[in-house]
C-alpha cells in the first residue's frame, strides 16, 4: 500500500496594516525641540540688531566725518581762529546755519551740532542724517613752542617749519578732532586730522 505525504499549506490571509500614528509623548518631544531651535534663533537676533546697527553708524560716521574734514580744507579754515566757537563766526554758536560756515549748535547744546539738511543744504540727500550730530575740537600740536595745553606729535609725523626768533614755529599746527555721534545713545566714534593754521603761511 502507498502512501502519500501531502503537506498542509497554510493560507496566510494578508491583511492591510494601517498606518501607525505619532504618539503624545512624540509630539511632546518634537514640540519641545522646535521650541528650543526657536528661543535660540530669537535670543540671537538683538544681538545681530544691534552689529548691524553699528555697522550702519561706523559707515556714516567715516563718511560725514571725512566731509566735514574737507569743508574745512575747501574753505581753508584756520584751526587758531575759526575753530574757536564764536556768536556770526565760521563756527557759530547760535546764529542760524549760512551757506559757507558750519552749523550752530543743537537743542542739546555745547559741544552738540546738527548737520544741514534743508532743501539745498550740503546733507539733504544723506539718508537718516537726522540722526546724527558733531562736534569739533581743534588743539595747538607742540612745534617747537611751549605751551601747557599743546598735544604731542604722532611718532614720526614730520612737518615743514618756518622759525622765529625764540624758537617758535611760525606755522601753526593743530590737531583737529571731529566726534560723529548718534543721538540718543552712547555710540559715538572721533576722527583726527591736523591742519596748518593758513593765517600764518
Amino acid at each position: 500500500m502507498r502512501t502519500t505525504l501531502e503537506t498542509p499549506i497554510l493560507s496566510i490571509r494578508s491583511r492591510a496594516r494601517r498606518p501607525r500614528g505619532l504618539t503624545l509623548l512624540e509630539v511632546i518631544i518634537a514640540m519641545f525641540i522646535f521650541l528650543i531651535g526657536i528661543v535660540g534663533v530669537l535670543a540671537a537676533m538683538p544681538t545681530g540688531i544691534n552689529s548691524a546697527t553699528w555697522v550702519i553708524f561706523q559707515d556714516s560716521a567715516i563718511h560725514l566725518a571725512h566731509s566735514k574734514f574737507a569743508e574745512f580744507r575747501r574753505d581753508r579754515v584756520d584751526p587758531a581762529v575759526q575753530l574757536n566757537p564764536t556768536p556770526g563766526g565760521y563756527l557759530p554758536t547760535t546764529t542760524p546755519y549760512m551757506a559757507g560756515n558750519q552749523e550752530p549748535f543743537n537743542s542739546e547744546g555745547d559741544p552738540w551740532r546738527d548737520f544741514a539738511h534743508n532743501a539745498g543744504d550740503p546733507y539733504q540727500y544723506f539718508e537718516d542724517i537726522d540722526r546724527y550730530e558733531w562736534c569739533v575740537d581743534a588743539t595747538h600740536a607742540i612745534d617747537n613752542g611751549i605751551g601747557s595745553t599743546d598735544v604731542p606729535l604722532p611718532a614720526n609725523f614730520f612737518f615743514p617749519t618756518n622759525v622765529a626768533p625764540g624758537g617758535v614755529s611760525r606755522i601753526q599746527l593743530y590737531r583737529v578732532d571731529i566726534t560723529i555721534r548718534m543721538k540718543s545713545t552712547t555710540r559715538q566714534m572721533r576722527f583726527t586730522q591736523y591742519l596748518y593754521s593758513y593765517g600764518q603761511l
